[in-house]
Order: C-alpha cells, then sequence, then structure tokens
C-alpha cells in the first residue's frame, strides 16, 4: 500500500509543475497555410492505412459540419460513386471537405481532400512540404480549367497520393490538398 502511495505522489508532484507551466503558456497559433494543413492531416491523413469512408463522414458530423453534397449512383464499368462535402470553420477561416470513394470489382478509390483560399498559393504549397515531409515539388501539370497540380504518388504509403492544387494561372483563389487510396479488389 506505501508503494502505491509514494508512486501517487511522485507522479502528483511531477506533474503539478509540468501542468501550470504548459497552462502558463500560450496557445499555439498557426498562420493560415498551417492550420488549413492541420486540418488535412486529422480528417484526412490520420486515417491512413485505411482511409474509411463511412468514419471521415462521422467525424465531420461529429465536427458540426454543415453537410453541402450527399451523392450516391451507379458510374462507369459497374462501380458505385458516393460524394459528400461540408463547410466548417477553422479558427482563421472557412473550408470544405471533399470526400468520394468509388467502388467495384476491382477495388475502391478514396478521396479526402480540403478546400480553402489561403494567401500565398506557394507558400501553402512549400509548407505542406515542409510539414508532410513530402519529396521535392514535381514540375505542375497544367490543365485546362486553369490549374495547376502536384502529385506525389506513394508519399503516404502504397497505393497513396497526395495532390497539391491551385488554379494560379487563371488568377483563381485558393488551394486543394487531397489524399487519394487505391485498394484492389477482396476489400
Amino acid at each position: 500500500m506505501r508503494s502505491i502511495f509514494l508512486v501517487f505522489a511522485l507522479f502528483v508532484f511531477s506533474v503539478a509543475p509540468m501542468q501550470a507551466v504548459a497552462e502558463e503558456s500560450p496557445p499555439l497559433h498557426l498562420n493560415r497555410a498551417q492550420s488549413v494543413i492541420n486540418a488535412f492531416q486529422v480528417i484526412c491523413q490520420l486515417e491512413l492505412p485505411k482511409l474509411d469512408f463511412k468514419h471521415i463522414d462521422l467525424k465531420a458530423t461529429a465536427m458540426h459540419m454543415v453537410l453541402q453534397i450527399d451523392e450516391s449512383a451507379p458510374s462507369a464499368e459497374n462501380t458505385v460513386t458516393r460524394s459528400k462535402a461540408w463547410i466548417g470553420t477553422l479558427t482563421d477561416g472557412p473550408f470544405s471537405l471533399l470526400l468520394d470513394e468509388m467502388s467495384g470489382a476491382n477495388g475502391r478509390a478514396t478521396s479526402c481532400a480540403i478546400v480553402a483560399d489561403v494567401p500565398d498559393r506557394d507558400a501553402f504549397r512549400a509548407e505542406a512540404i515542409r510539414t508532410m515531409k513530402l519529396p521535392r515539388a514535381p514540375a505542375p501539370e497544367l490543365r485546362s480549367d486553369g490549374s495547376r497540380s502536384y502529385f506525389w504518388d506513394g508519399a503516404l504509403g502504397p497505393e497513396t497520393t497526395v495532390l497539391v492544387r491551385d488554379f494560379a494561372p487563371a488568377g483563381k483563389p485558393g488551394v486543394m490538398l487531397k489524399l487519394l487510396l487505391k485498394v484492389g479488389p477482396g476489400i
């Protein structure tokens, strides 16, 4: 009994000073790019290795995000596509969560994306590369819709793709940070 008391006393006396220091520390302040990347990591990236549509759906509901789109329909090659989109708010502004899943005989592909306005799209991409420890940025793919997309295949594990997309060439604001996971048949 005495040893339990000593362990408890040591715990209280060692944790109390750390707790006091933590309470005195100023809250962590993230800039807009870091805030958006943090939201992506918490909502999308923590779901690896599975990236489960239903679990992210439940997470968005628990975060009191406002559902904007909820669609499910058969699609090409005998597959089913589900899509949901929500609007949420970070301490520094709004963001959107986009969730898509296509499943069929060949497997399943699930994507989770955060979309938000940021002051500097190039600085956002650099911060995402640094924070997520991605390799150097590849050359962008320029699309006819005026977007430029940077892809990192396998960056977060097998069958994963990370995408940073913006519309800088078209002069439109905003960025998308997206995670795509492909799982073969037998899921």
